[in-house]
């Protein structure tokens, strides 16, 4: 029998309830709109209790904190599954076998379109989890280390601001996950950039003030396009210059 304590949602750390559907029992989190499936579950329930899942999500939230099965508090590691719809992220618990599937992924997986196709603007922040880790299954990746001026063109007081911003993408590339600590509370957004200089989008990281900086970026950033990228922080007065990705 499932404990009801402690089955805090992987990816918004809100809890979690459980669920018979199809017969199935799922863990359910109404906040971030995510569920969690036991061994093969995924696979069990019908396209009508997919939709009923996932449009009783109050938001749209992707965080970048370290993925824990609400079971045994294994870390989620991404699903390798050359079956996987293109695009399609399942994260699988590596002791209990259970799956993990973001709203949109859940639908993609069943063969559904989402009804509303995920962009920047659509992603909101929650509160910053208590411990800023990347996915397990995503290769860290240190591109910049900014603490001189010169990283930051003749912005010294956003140079003073941030430590160390980590690029983690995931191993198929449709996911990106941007994270750094500011020294002070901020606000933050990310802008890429072509070969030229020319922006290809910009995404809001922190939308109000805050020391942890953490978003994940989904079916927008390109590896063969953007080759730039610069934190833009509202509170400093002048702009960092773009920072090589290579």
């Amino acid at each position: 029998m499932l404990l009801l304590f402690h089955m805090l949602c992987p990816n918004c750390g809100q809890q979690m309830t459980v669920r018979n559907v199809d017969n199935e029992i799922v863990l359910h989190c109404a906040t971030c709109g995510s569920s969690f499936f036991d061994k093969n579950g995924i696979n069990k329930i019908t396209q009508n209790s997919a939709r009923i899942l996932t449009d009783e999500a109050q938001g749209q939230y992707v965080l970048g904190n370290q993925k824990i099965c609400p079971k045994d508090k294994s870390v989620l590691m991404e699903k390798v599954d050359a079956t996987l719809p293109k695009n399609t992220i399942l994260l699988e618990c590596p002791s209990c076998e259970g799956v993990f599937a973001y709203p949109d992924d859940l639908l993609k997986y069943k063969g559904i379109k989402p009804a509303l196709p995920l962009a920047s603007g659509a992603f909101k922040l929650l509160p910053a989890p208590k411990s800023l880790f990347m996915l397990a299954s995503f290769a860290v990746l240190s591109v910049a280390v900014l603490l001189n001026t010169g990283n930051f063109g003749s912005s010294a007081r956003a140079s003073s601001l941030v430590g160390k911003v980590y690029l983690s993408p995931s191993s198929n590339g449709s996911l990106l996950m941007v994270s750094f600590i500011t020294k002070s509370p901020q606000t933050s957004s990310i802008v890429f950039y072509d070969v030229n200089k020319k922006e290809t989008f910009r995404s809001t990281i922190s939308a109000t003030p805050a020391t942890n900086h953490s978003l994940t970026i989904r079916g927008q950033f390109d590896r063969a396009r953007d080759k730039f990228y610069k934190i833009i922080f509202s509170e400093t007065e002048e702009p960092m210059t773009p920072i090589s990705l290579e």
